[in-house]
């Protein structure tokens, strides 16, 4: 008798009748591929969009938390599919996002994924993968430099001398670096009582707060929170003092010359820097940073894989009304 494994739980799927199954957990059903099915997806167009159901009934998607609109195959294969998505939270149908999202094994399990709320991330995400695309050979070996030795433009300098001002800003007066208010010491961090900005003390009481997605740099750095793997270069596209996201290319200190892409997506639990005046440690965090939930593994192992994202990014701001401004 045929059987099936249910996509989101991975659990023996009861049969309702033939070629009709149901999960005896999330209650999901799901029904067998025909043939002619099967051959469909084989002709599968790559880097076109398709109707959000057919993600939804093909993968682990939840349709409880969020409901796929439509989506661009980047890249599909028995065991893997990586593709772009535009979604809405299943409670909030106007919180619209881009969902990186792969899945994994024969029947497209949640593998990871990446969520972009905003147009600025975005951008800096398509900027960070046209550098990486630049700057890294086929086999992932970087060709780049940390510091470019390059003449900074007049919006690079007032960039940098905006973040210096609100640095000395802090340090000096207690600036809260959102509404200009003065902000109220406390055991390791200031806090604004008029708006409820937090800024972090580190090291030697250096003041550590949000920089908005615009006034990130995008240079190549090799200073990450991460487990497991080496990083040979990496950029980050937003950090807050509480989310981290960044695109590195790592590899196992074990095997120096396998080499990929990893989407990474960190949160640092704030609570216990406010309340005891110390950063989250313990299995699975470093430097209190831990990774997101659910964000899980989200590798890109084939560089040729980067041009067809990166369209799928902009024909989704399109869609979305986000008006990119990209060089």
């Amino acid at each position: 008798m045929k059987t099936m494994k249910c996509p989101s739980c991975d659990v023996e799927m009861e049969t309702l009748v033939e070629g009709i199954f149901q999960c005896p957990q999330c209650k999901k059903i799901v029904k067998s591929k025909e043939p002619e099915e099967k051959e469909a997806e084989k002709k599968e167009k790559l880097g076109e969009f398709q109707d959000g159901e057919y993600f939804q009934t093909k993968t682990g998607l939840n349709e409880q938390y969020e409901i796929a609109e439509k989506g661009i195959t980047i890249s599909k294969g028995p065991t893997r599919w990586v593709a772009v998505l535009i979604c809405h939270s299943a409670y909030l149908e106007s919180e619209r996002y881009i969902r990186l999202s792969w899945w994994k094994k024969s029947f497209y399990r949640h593998g990871g994924m990446m969520k972009i709320y905003d147009k600025d991330v975005l951008e800096n995400l398509i900027k960070a993968l046209e550098k990486i695309d630049r700057d890294f050979d086929d086999f992932w070996g970087w060709q780049g430099k940390y510091r470019e030795k390059k003449t900074k433009t007049e919006e690079e300098k007032m960039r940098e001398r905006k973040l210096d001002i609100i640095k000395y800003r802090i340090i000096e007066n207690r600036t809260c670096p959102k509404c200009q208010s003065k902000m109220k010491k406390k055991k390791s961090h200031y806090e604004c009582e008029k708006c409820g900005e937090i800024v972090i003390l580190e090291g030697h009481n250096q003041p550590v707060f949000n920089v908005p997605a615009q006034d990130l740099n995008l240079n190549f750095q090799a200073n990450f929170p991460i487990n497991f793997y080496l990083p040979v270069s990496g950029i980050t596209i937003k950090w807050l003092m509480g989310e981290w996201k960044a695109l590195v290319v790592i590899y196992n200190k074990d095997n120096p010359n396998k080499k990929w892409l990893r989407f990474y997506w960190w949160m640092r639990d704030l609570k216990n820097v406010i309340k005891y005046g110390k950063t989250q440690m313990g299995e699975g965090a470093k430097l209190g940073w831990k990774a997101k939930k659910g964000s899980g593994s989200t590798n890109i192992y084939d560089k040729k894989l980067i041009s067809p994202l990166i369209g799928a990014l902009k024909k989704s701001a399109k869609e979305l009304g986000w008006a990119l401004e990209l060089e």
